[in-house]
C-alpha cells in the first residue's frame, strides 16, 4: 500500500467474496479465531483488505520448481 493511501474496510459479505468463501466459513474461522484478523467497529466486524492479501500470500505453497525460502533468510 502506497503512503497516504487508506486500508478499505471490508464487511464480511465483502472479504468473504476476496477469500472466495462463505460468509458462513468466514464467521466460523473468526469464532475459532483462525483465517485472517478482524477489527470491530462498535458492534461491527471488519476486514482490513491488507490483512486479507497478507493472510492469502501467508498461505503460498512453493511448488517443486521455486526454492523454498527459510525464515529469516533474506
Amino acid at each position: 500500500m502506497a503512503t497516504g493511501e487508506i486500508d478499505r474496510l471490508l464487511n464480511e459479505r465483502e472479504a468473504a467474496a476476496l477469500l472466495g468463501l462463505s460468509p458462513h466459513t468466514l464467521n466460523r474461522w473468526r469464532v475459532l479465531r483462525t483465517g485472517p484478523s478482524f477489527t470491530r467497529v462498535g458492534r461491527l466486524v471488519r476486514y482490513r483488505e491488507s490483512a486479507i492479501r497478507s493472510y492469502i500470500a501467508s498461505r503460498d505453497v512453493p511448488t517443486a520448481d521455486q526454492p523454498v525460502r527459510k525464515v529469516g533468510a533474506r
